[in-house]
């Protein structure tokens, strides 16, 4: 299983700046486990996690499912939130697919998409 970020510009959540450039790859055998941080926070905006949260931005995960994207809701079990990454305990053929990462201020938003391939 390959993770990859990748540019998909057609994508875009409640018009938010789209900052979608991650060419970060990750490898991961089904079953293993895989962290996925956020670009926003190590590429393209000088702050972190807390810094962003204690300015009242909010961080929220999407996965793109066909033309539509919805919002991740995490269970805790095999797939977790932390701070600015997603966490696959155990990855699994289902999680193939595009994963974008939105900083959100009430009306403003900015996002990059990153791409889990198996």
């Amino acid at each position: 299983m390959t993770f990859e970020s990748s540019v998909h510009s057609t994508w875009k959540v409640d018009g938010c700046i789209d900052w979608s450039v991650d060419l970060k790859q990750y490898h991961v055998l089904a079953g293993e486990p895989l962290r996925l941080k956020c670009a926003l926070f190590y590429s393209y905006i000088r702050t972190n996690y807390t810094m962003a949260t204690n300015a009242k931005l909010r961080l929220i995960w999407y996965k793109n499912k066909g033309d539509a994207e919805e919002p991740i809701i995490f269970s805790g079990h095999r797939l977790s939130k932390e701070d600015d990454s997603i966490w696959f305990r155990s990855a699994e053929m289902e999680d193939n697919g595009f994963y974008t990462c939105v900083l959100r201020l009430v009306v403003v938003g900015y996002q990059v998409v990153h791409r889990l391939a198996l």
